[in-house]
């Protein structure tokens, strides 16, 4: 009796000892994190801003050529202007004020670029289609936007909302979350310092041209000034 009372014992402990190895985080009541969505706010945060030095980079622009940052600051001072896609229809009417303000902006020393994640085949039609006369940029998996810290992803629901809508980001952008690049619009001086920086979480809302302008005015009398 002793021995089988023993023995059931033993049976037990060795049981429970296995159970006990292989439980899993979910049987211990410990879940495993979800990974944290970066929001538009969090990354109006932790953008680049004004007096930050922009990373150096080269993308293709629309018609497939290599372009740098350091060719693009030989050619002025910089106004660097992110959208969403050729599918935003409020990216496509500021691309088309832009370019009815690109005389004025060229005029006071800016270069105007424009950077997306889309292939350059889309810039290519973009440029078309909004009859563009400015630079158009390709920035594959979001790779400038996210060294300038711009980059956030949609929630789950509002994610599932766009692919109602058809817009499908992950497989259109080729990205493994649905990312977007706040619509930011950036002053650069010839020396790679930002002077002036827009960021914005609703992407309805855009750099106003006329400031894009006062500002480019602002940074060349400066030059002028720091020449004589």
């Amino acid at each position: 009796m002793k021995r089988s009372v023993l023995i059931s014992i033993l049976a037990l402990a060795m049981f429970a000892g296995a159970s006990f190895a292989q439980k899993t985080p979910a049987d211990t009541g410990k879940d495993t994190p979800t990974p944290k969505i970066v929001s538009a706010e969090d990354a109006k945060t932790n953008a680049l801003n004004v007096g930050a030095k922009i990373p150096a980079f080269s993308l293709l622009n629309e018609k497939n050529q290599l372009v740098t940052s350091d060719d693009l600051l030989k050619e002025g001072n910089l106004v660097l202007v992110f959208y969403r896609g050729a599918w935003c229809p409020v990216c496509n009417l500021y691309l088309k004020t832009l370019q009815k303000n690109l005389d004025d902006i060229t005029a006071n020393g800016g270069k105007l670029v424009a950077v997306s994640v889309e292939s350059p085949d889309n810039s290519l039609s973009v440029a078309k289609k909004n009859e563009l006369n400015f630079t158009v940029l390709s920035d594959n998996n979001l790779d400038v936007a996210r060294k300038f810290g711009i980059v956030y992803q949609l929630s789950p629901e509002l994610d599932e909302k766009y692919k109602g809508y058809g817009i499908d980001l992950v497989k259109q952008n080729k990205t493994s979350t649905p990312d977007l690049p706040l619509s930011a619009t950036y002053i650069v001086s010839q020396t790679g310092e930002i002077i002036f920086a827009f960021l914005e979480p609703d992407y309805r809302l855009r750099a106003e041209p006329t400031v894009i302008i006062s500002e480019l005015k602002k940074l060349r009398s400066k030059e002028m000034q720091r020449q004589k």
